[in-house]
């Protein structure tokens, strides 16, 4: 036997018509005809009479309704107990993946936030990564991704953008010039973090049509890393392609400047992905719902 079946059947007691048990429940009055037919095939008894005009349950029906009720709503109290405090206090263990450099500018802090209001949940980042092939709900419990990712069995979240822009020392720029077109990218020393070692400039203010150039000239220095990248870019080893949030403190301080301000690289998408089906835990749920709140402003 189903509880809905039974609920359909108070829900009748209760309002005294199909149509009005029906939106009650907030189900079609076809899915209730249903829901009560299977009830009474499974007890073998009829438990409502139905005529056209009125609808009355049989004695059998209304003493069945009189003993199960309080049984259902003890259930759903209980229920709604454990489910309040479970949000009220959820605990719990977090396992997290994130690339490195989105976790240390954008991530950390918001982590913190969120573990210093729930003290009972943990959070574990054992797994530094921005590869889209290295998760598994048995493995991680959300995970941070950027770029558009492949079908899996993880909901993707799109939380954020992010912009990747030219950036370079000042010392180098005065001893090598200032490039002022993509194609002028061709004749300076490139810093790539991998894999993005083409970089798709488009004209800001240009026309629909405008044309994207593709730069793929040699890079000097390739590393996985967005940091270290970042940090040969300082000491003036070239010029790199980063996301706007991993320069900005170092652009702040003049340890790198912009250029070609005009040209842009396409955003890339920033997503949280996490379980798709089954029972979700509160930690978790906590979890997701802070971050949506959180960078959605």
């Amino acid at each position: 036997m189903k509880l809905d079946d039974l609920r359909t059947l108070i829900a009748i007691a209760q309002q005294g018509s199909f149509r009005a048990a029906a939106s009650a429940l907030d189900i079609p009055p076809a899915t209730l005809s249903r829901r009560l037919q299977r009830l009474e095939d499974t007890l073998g008894s009829q438990l409502v009479i139905r005529d056209s005009r009125n609808v009355s349950l049989t004695p059998l029906g209304q003493s069945y309704v009189e003993r199960c009720q309080p049984l259902i709503d003890e259930l759903e109290t209980t229920t709604n107990e454990l489910h309040d405090s479970s949000h009220a206090n959820p605990r719990g263990a977090l396992r997290i993946s994130a690339p490195v450099g989105l976790l240390t500018y954008r991530l950390m802090p918001l982590f913190n936030q969120f573990l210093a209001r729930y003290p009972d949940i943990t959070l574990s980042l054992n797994h530094l990564s921005n590869q889209h092939h290295d998760y598994s709900p048995e493995q991680y419990d959300v995970v941070f991704r950027v770029g558009q990712q492949p079908d899996s069995s993880f909901a993707a979240a799109k939380i954020g953008e992010s912009q990747r822009i030219l950036v370079a020392s000042p010392h180098y720029l005065t001893s090598q010039g200032t490039p002022e077109h993509p194609q002028d990218l061709n004749q300076h020393a490139r810093l790539a973090s991998v894999p993005e070692f083409e970089w798709a400039l488009t004209d800001r203010n240009g026309a629909a049509d405008t044309e994207t150039y593709w730069i793929n000239s040699p890079v000097r220095m390739a590393i996985a890393d967005l940091n270290s990248i970042k940090q040969a870019a300082i000491d003036g080893l070239g010029i790199a392609c980063l996301p706007n949030y991993v320069v900005a403190d170092a652009c702040e301080q003049g340890l790198l400047a912009t250029m070609m301000d005009n040209w842009y690289s396409p955003p890339r998408p920033i997503y949280m992905l996490y379980q798709r089906l089954g029972y979700v835990p509160a930690h978790v749920r906590s979890f997701t719902d802070f971050m949506r709140d959180a960078l959605g402003k």
